[in-house]
């Protein structure tokens, strides 16, 4: 975690990527909040992070969607398929 003088020392990369997870206990995460609030460099970091872990979670909300409607599907085709064969 980050110490010393909030000012000086960046967050790293695993840093920045618990955070935007939401991974962090709310006083873990205080001193990146106070710490984003003065530095431009970690808020850029942390906004594409941010970006990333939005587009990855759509992705897989997308994949569990398409196999749920693949899942239905098939079963819907069963059911066709045998009523057709009686």
């Amino acid at each position: 975690m980050m110490t010393g003088d909030m000012g000086t020392h960046h967050m790293d990369a695993e840093e920045i990527e618990s955070y935007s997870l939401g991974s962090l206990s709310e006083g873990e995460a205080a001193p990146f909040h106070e710490h984003l609030l003065i530095c431009g460099q970690c808020r850029k970091k942390v906004e594409a992070s941010d970006a990333y872990v939005a587009a990855m979670r759509g992705a897989a909300r997308l994949i569990r969607q398409t196999a749920a409607q693949a899942k239905a599907g098939s079963r819907s085709g069963a059911r066709t398929r045998s009523a057709g064969s009686s």
